[in-house]
């Protein structure tokens, strides 16, 4: 009996021993990650608040788009109440976070390799300019600049003139009927303009990009066959499309700068970045104007300035005056930025304002926390267009601005975007009354944001 106990008291005391140890060991890791974070400090930008032992801040990326959309905006009002840069911790990997205009823009000419948040989109894009590799993208950005010049640009304005009024022909079973999600038509029109001008879960995924990749290909292999006939013109304008230009740059002997794979790589990008993009900045933006009268007033004021009471078609020389359209754009893009945030890899020690960032780490660049930065003043969360028309209402820092990003690395398709903008919105405005209330909208974050509710809009025709 008493040996018998003598062995269960034994093993009592190791496993409470192997228990005390582990215990220590978790003590020791929490006291080691701790410290680490005090050395670090004393270097680098401050830990972001709220983290934990281990994970760090990974907890609060945990759920679905509209948590993780709450989450990014928690993270960049924390960074800019910390000073603009601070340090974010994904379990073992570390990334800075920065919401100041000036540093944005140091690290943005700086440092132009992508983070790892893009190895998500490689899957659907290849190594189009927004995932290529940092040597690839410096070769094709030049070659690219081509397809994206005015005279090509100028040629798309009469397809988009056609598709602004599909699209307003598609809304006239709307008419009178109450709110409605306008954001189904947009997308779908969207998608079709631009297969025009580029000519989930695991297995949905698989099937999307299979589609897409299926769809790209044909656009690739439809337009090899006619596109040395498409340098005619009609009424003076260029019709050459994106994907001839990107043809042009591909050559039957594997000599020239592109390869199939890089052609249909580029159309890919063209075809996601460019249509969600844009579709979705649409459909904020006329919520946006059918939740402020007095913007729609001004905006259908213009346009009857422009215009006059005619429906005709937007011409080239009728964009550059639609200033007060072009601020409501903006104004859209700056509280709503589609990429709120922009991944780059540091891959050099790089002396910001106040810190030093060191080379191996992921820097996190929170457009949105700039767009709302203390530079834009104290109404820097209102939607206030005019604050567009005049330079003593803007901040004095050019860099304040990054929807469309900044830097060598900029979006390619700016200009693309406000044509397409500001024509379909025109068209818009000069048949329908719209009305909204964008306090009812939720957004989420997909890689983009995107409206996930509340943001459904209704139309009355012009009288």
């Amino acid at each position: 009996m008493g040996n018998e106990f003598q062995k269960r008291s034994s093993n009592l005391l190791i496993r409470f021993s192997a228990d005390m140890i582990y215990i220590v060991c978790i003590f020791i890791l929490c006291g080691f990650y701790l410290l680490k974070g005090y050395l670090r400090s004393k270097h680098e930008p401050p830990p972001l608040p709220n983290g934990l032992p281990i994970i760090g801040h990974a907890h609060l990326l945990f759920g679905g788009g509209l948590r993780l959309w709450e989450a990014l905006k928690t993270i960049s009002h924390d960074c800019s109440k910390a000073g603009d840069v601070t340090t974010l911790s994904l379990g073992h990997i570390k990334c800075y976070v920065l919401t100041d205009p000036d540093d944005f823009m140091t690290v943005a000419n700086s440092c132009l390799g992508k983070g790892f948040l893009y190895d998500f989109a490689k899957p659907w894009l290849g190594e189009g300019l927004l995932t290529a590799p940092l040597t690839k993208w410096k070769t094709h950005r030049k070659l690219l600049n081509t397809a994206f010049n005015q005279q090509v640009l100028d040629g798309f304005l009469d397809l988009f003139n056609i598709q602004s009024r599909l699209l307003l022909e598609q809304f006239s079973m709307e008419e009178g009927k109450g709110p409605f999600d306008h954001e189904k038509y947009i997308m779908r029109n969207s998608l079709e303009t631009i297969f025009l001008t580029a000519t989930a879960q695991k297995k949905q995924q698989d099937k999307d990009i299979e589609f897409l990749h299926d769809v790209s290909n044909k656009i690739v292999e439809q337009r090899k066959k006619t596109y040395h006939s498409t340098l005619t013109k009609t009424s003076g304008k260029n019709l050459k499309s994106f994907s001839d230009v990107l043809l042009d740059l591909e050559s039957s002997n594997g000599e020239s700068a592109f390869s199939k794979q890089d052609v249909i790589d580029h159309v890919n990008t063209l075809i996601v970045a460019g249509y969600d993009t844009i579709a979705t900045n649409l459909v904020i933006t006329l919520l946006l104007i059918g939740s402020y009268k007095e913007v729609q007033d001004k905006v259908y004021n213009e346009l009857e300035e422009v215009f006059g009471q005619s429906d005709r078609d937007v011409e080239k020389q009728d964009l550059p005056r639609l200033t007060y359209l072009e601020a409501v754009i903006k104004e859209s893009l700056r509280l709503y930025p589609i990429a709120p945030v922009i991944n780059r890899f540091i891959d050099m020690d790089l002396k910001l304002k106040n810190y030093t960032l060191h080379s191996g780490k992921n820097c996190l660049l929170f457009i949105y926390g700039v767009h709302r930065h203390s530079v834009w003043g104290e109404d820097a969360n209102d939607f206030k267009p005019e604050r567009w028309l005049n330079p003593e209402t803007l901040p004095k820092n050019s860099n304040s601005f990054l929807a469309f990003s900044l830097g060598r690395r900029n979006c390619i398709g700016k200009a693309y975007a406000m044509m397409w903008l500001k024509t379909i919105i025109s068209h818009f405005l000069r048949k329908y009354l719209v009305t909204g209330d964008y306090k009812k909208m939720l957004l989420k974050f997909d890689f983009l944001l995107k409206p996930y509710s509340g943001h459904n809009i209704a139309i009355e025709r012009r009288k």
